[in-house]
């Protein structure tokens, strides 16, 4: 198990959207928590959207 210090006061941000083709009909959303503590950014989710009948 891993155990993740925050930095005080840190906000989850909204991250980036990748978006599925527009030619996609069944598409599920996968949301990534992301935090790098060397670049003292806040944390934040980037959201993609996953393409089920081509992956």
């Amino acid at each position: 198990m891993v155990e993740f210090t925050l930095p005080k006061n840190s906000i989850l941000k909204k991250g980036k959207t990748f978006k599925a083709p527009e030619s996609a009909n069944n598409i599920r959303n996968f949301e990534v928590y992301r935090w790098d503590p060397d670049s003292g950014e806040n944390p934040r989710i980037d959201i993609y959207e996953i393409d089920m009948d081509n992956c």
